[in-house]
């Protein structure tokens, strides 16, 4: 494979990009470019890695440099979007809060630069596509704030822990909730006793990822919503995922499942930043326990954990449910970058930019959103 497929340069700041195939010794490269940096879970190596090796979609590295210097690393996949072959994050739906590694914290990547760079390495790529990114993380601002195209129609809900537990708890009608726990401590003794697991052994791991997809996938269809999860690349990748994770020393992406009876009852899976814990997906059992909630006794575990940690936010990721907002005081806002490289992509992401806008109104206004809502379970 030709490493350097093209470069395009910046005659004013020194400034040119490289488009390199995300071969073993590009994403070793990758790796110890990005293992000190501020980056987004899905632009973790491990990540890129396994949903390259699962999806089989082709990977990409594109590399930002000034003069000799690697200032930044955008690891992508090529995939179809509204049937265009596109570049966009690994992982499709499921990465969220994206952000790629960067060395200076000024850089700023021009738009003309990024998509003449793509277009003359990729002539066949029509749309770039990096959605749901966070403007700052851990106090550094995103190198593709300047191109954002549009505001995410989702929002994130995250828990400020700055005070620390106590301080949550005091914020967040900590009474109420300590109350709450105790009376479900309780059922759960009744239940035959609890206790909150992080699988660790590949065994482990499947079978409570068995149980996540089943719950998944009946919780999915209760509600009218397709299910992300069904099919066998994205089971498979949060599978190695989630295995290979725990041979890395700091352990990036867990499980942790709440144990009643010898039974699982509430599931989340969470990627570990260097300032937050994400939660990145949840699920709980629907059974006579569900009325006192498993899913928000394994929260506030969670959430004591990240506190005893030091870390600034628990961040629940995207979506706006009550349970979220019981403890959150922090909206994130991410954005997207949208570059069509093509006539026939532009007119298409025009209609993409109106259908994102009409979502951001109907979800932003609470009836308007129970509406959507209803009808979607209706289908």
């Amino acid at each position: 494979m030709v490493d350097a497929l093209e470069m395009k340069r910046c005659a004013d700041d020194g400034l040119a990009l490289t488009v390199e195939g995300a071969d073993h010794r590009a994403l070793g490269r990758y790796r110890d470019f990005a293992a000190q940096r501020i980056k987004g879970a899905a632009q973790h190596p491990l990540w890129v890695e396994k949903w390259l090796r699962e999806s089989g979609e082709t990977g990409w590295i594109v590399w930002l440099k000034n003069g000799a210097r690697t200032v930044a690393a955008l690891p992508l996949v090529e995939t179809r979007i509204n049937g265009f072959s596109a570049l966009a994050f690994a992982g499709g739906a499921h990465a969220n809060g994206n952000f790629c590694p960067c060395a200076d914290p000024d850089i700023m990547v021009p738009a003309d630069m990024l998509a003449d760079a793509i277009g003359r390495a990729l002539p066949h790529v029509a749309l770039i596509a990096l959605e749901r990114q966070h403007r700052w993380l851990g106090g550094q601002a995103n190198l593709l704030a300047g191109l954002s195209s549009r505001t995410s129609p989702n929002i994130a809900l995250a828990a400020d822990l700055g005070g620390g537990f106590a301080g949550l708890l005091e914020r967040a009608n900590g009474k109420k909730k300590s109350k709450k726990r105790r009376v479900q401590s309780r059922r759960f003794e009744e239940a035959g006793g609890s206790d909150v697991q992080k699988p660790a052994s590949p065994a482990e791991i499947d079978a409570v990822l068995d149980a996540f997809f089943r719950l998944k996938a009946a919780r999915f269809e209760k509600a009218g919503i397709a299910d992300v999860f069904s099919q066998p690349h994205i089971r498979s990748f949060w599978r190695a995922l989630l295995q290979a994770s725990q041979h890395e020393g700091d352990r990036p992406f867990t499980l942790e499942a709440l144990i009643v009876g010898n039974r699982v009852r509430a599931i989340t899976g969470s990627s570990h930043l260097h300032d937050r814990t994400v939660c990145e997906f949840g699920a709980i059992e629907d059974d006579d326990l569900a009325s006192i909630s498993p899913g928000e006794y394994l929260a506030y575990s969670n959430l004591e954990e990240a506190c005893a940690k030091g870390l600034r936010l628990y961040d629940f990721s995207v979506g706006d449910e009550a349970y979220k907002r019981s403890w959150c005081n922090v909206e994130i806002t991410h954005f997207d970058v949208v570059i069509p490289l093509t006539p026939a992509a532009r007119l298409a992401v025009l209609g993409s930019n109106l259908v994102s806008r009409a979502k951001k109104q109907i979800k932003a206004n609470p009836q308007l959103w129970a509406m959507a809502k209803a009808m979607r379970r209706l289908r």
